[in-house]
């Protein structure tokens, strides 16, 4: 019975005992009146990017992939912030649809 036991409580330890995946990265992007602050981030899939609306004006950010998946974040009014988990790999643009001046792009690497 003790071996029975032993081999439930090893079982056990492997099945709650999962390798972790590395940490996400959350990075801030700063949106001024009309600009998107562009870092330079390399941001991977799982990292998170939040976007700080620092303008007077509302934005409404989008991201398309290079599939044409298109993720919106709704409208963003001033001082607020609004966070995306990146989910595929590859080149990414960011754009407002109110002011499509506003324009950056990114590598998301895979994580």
């Amino acid at each position: 019975m003790t071996s029975f036991l032993a081999a439930i409580a090893v079982v056990g330890f492997f099945a709650i005992s999962e390798p972790q995946a590395a940490s996400a990265t959350t990075f801030e992007l700063v949106i001024h009146h009309a600009e998107l602050e562009d870092t330079g981030i390399s941001p991977k899939v799982g990292d998170t990017i939040t976007f700080i609306n620092d303008a007077d004006i509302s934005h409404n950010l989008y991201l398309t992939y290079e599939d044409g998946h298109v993720e919106t974040l709704d409208t963003q009014i001033p001082k607020t912030k609004k966070s995306v988990v990146l989910r595929q790999p590859g080149k990414v643009v960011v754009r407002c649809w109110i002011h499509p001046v506003i324009r950056m792009e990114m590598t998301v690497g895979a994580n």
